[in-house]
């Protein structure tokens, strides 16, 4: 509806006047203030899944692909985070452009214990302006996007992204 479109414009004009500071490995990181735009995916095991479900958690929502490097290399500190938070926070892996089949193979093999969204045709991706992976969107309880991080999150990134979404 409207309300999504004005998300979207104002996630646009957010992103343009984000102030971002690259660290060493050219990765950036930036503190926002945005609503998070809805979505609705199905996940790896077959349920369907509404940001309406996230209303009034803080949320780490994590955009990757299985041929990402980075990505990989950032879900054991990802599934580590989920089970320290658990009943705090909320981790969503979002996988883009990738088949059920190939997914569901892989959370196996990786042990994932979080929930992992298809986003077969990257429309959620487009929604909240990925432009590489992994990304990392930081929601806070009252779906309000407070910071991005852009690469693989080193884990003293990771614990100041998620002080800002009231996660200690």
């Amino acid at each position: 509806g409207i309300a999504a479109v004005v998300a979207v414009i104002c996630l646009i004009a957010a992103l343009g006047l984000l102030n971002v500071s690259l660290n060493q490995a050219g990765s950036s990181s930036g503190t926002i203030s945005l609503p998070a735009p809805d979505f609705d995916l199905p996940s790896v095991d077959g349920q369907n899944f509404s940001s309406e479900q996230l209303n009034g958690k803080p949320v780490l929502l994590n955009f990757w692909a299985t041929w990402c490097v980075p990505c990989r290399a950032e879900m054991p500190l990802l599934e580590e985070t989920a089970q320290r938070y658990e009943n705090k926070l909320i981790v969503i892996g979002v996988n883009e452009g990738e088949s059920r089949n190939d997914i569901a193979e892989f959370v196996v093999r990786e042990a994932l214990s979080y929930p992992i969204l298809l986003d077969t045709d990257q429309s959620v991706g487009e929604l909240y302006h990925v432009g590489g992976y992994p990304s990392s969107i930081f929601i806070d309880a009252d779906g309000v996007i407070r910071a991005i991080y852009l690469g693989e999150i080193p884990p003293e990134q990771l614990k100041k992204n998620l002080r800002l979404i009231g996660i200690k």
